[in-house]
């Protein structure tokens, strides 16, 4: 069942033409995407989002306090993300990056930290901000520009769900070989089964927008093992690492609460984390 727009505080402050706007645009853009070819998907989709941002100014990732402009968002982030690092200080890799705060904020932990993103709204700004730590550069997901063994961890966060689905097990590939031997994967995602999790939510039980597939931890699990990650795990909620079988165990049990409950009692299966290990 669709959610209330009111009831969300990233819109609440917008009219319903204002939503109903920034619906009808994604939904556009979201086909430009889907009907691209392979050979010039990457153009297209970087054109979608500027479009978007152009056309939808009042966008929550152009007006909330984001990236540089909130201290505390890239402390309490940084410091959530080197727990989960076990504080080892490495070479990073953040892909859609967005406003950066998480890559800004382990760069000042000590992490050498590259984000890429396909915005290049965001891009421009955030490189105003480099340093010997921190890079940031315009790159979409599925074909990443850097050598084979080059980074000991990679991070995506709400970023797999705005990949082409064709492009899906590239991106995969492409993770596997730029990080080390040993090297990790940490890919968050929002669960389909809470979804849809873009604007189409206000509208729709299905995504509709920039949300091109949303996935559970099966389907993940599936993905990355097909990818070659030779272990795959999974973190809930309280950043705790558990076993992936277990985690597809909870997310059964857990379906057989209607949509509206699973809403309300995540149990953490909402906004999973999986790890892949190459």
């Amino acid at each position: 069942m669709p959610i209330n727009y009111k009831n969300d505080r990233r819109y609440a402050h917008l009219s319903s033409d204002q939503v109903m706007k920034h619906y009808e645009v994604e939904k556009e853009l979201r086909e430009a995407i889907l009907q691209s070819k392979k050979e010039n998907r990457a153009e297209v989709i970087m054109q979608a989002y500027d479009d978007l941002f152009l056309r939808v100014p009042w966008h929550p990732a152009l007006t909330e306090k984001s990236g540089i402009t909130s201290p505390e968002l890239i402390k309490n982030r940084a410091e959530q993300f080197d727990f989960i690092l076990d504080g080892h200080k490495q070479k990073i890799l953040g892909i859609g990056c967005g406003h950066g705060e998480l890559m800004i904020g382990l760069s000042k932990l000590g992490y050498d930290c590259f984000g890429i993103d396909i915005s290049s709204v965001r891009i421009v700004k955030l490189k105003q901000i480099e340093s010997e730590k921190l890079h940031f550069e315009q790159f979409e997901g599925s074909k990443l520009p850097f050598s084979n063994d080059t980074f000991e961890s990679v991070v995506s966060m709400q970023l797999f769900e705005h990949l082409h689905p064709d492009d899906t097990s590239s991106h995969l590939d492409e993770v596997k070989r730029v990080l080390k031997p040993g090297g990790k994967y940490y890919l968050e995602t929002p669960n389909k089964h809470v979804g849809p999790g873009d604007i189409s939510k206000f509208f729709s039980d299905e995504p509709q927008g920039f949300h091109l597939k949303e996935y559970d931890i099966l389907d993940l699990y599936y993905l990355f093992k097909a990818s070659g990650f030779s272990k795959v795990a999974v973190i809930l909620r309280k950043k705790r690492k558990i076993n992936i079988l277990i985690a597809i165990i909870l997310e059964k049990i857990w379906l057989l609460l209607p949509r509206d409950r699973r809403r309300i009692n995540t149990f953490g299966l909402h906004n999973p984390m999986v790890i892949g290990q190459k």
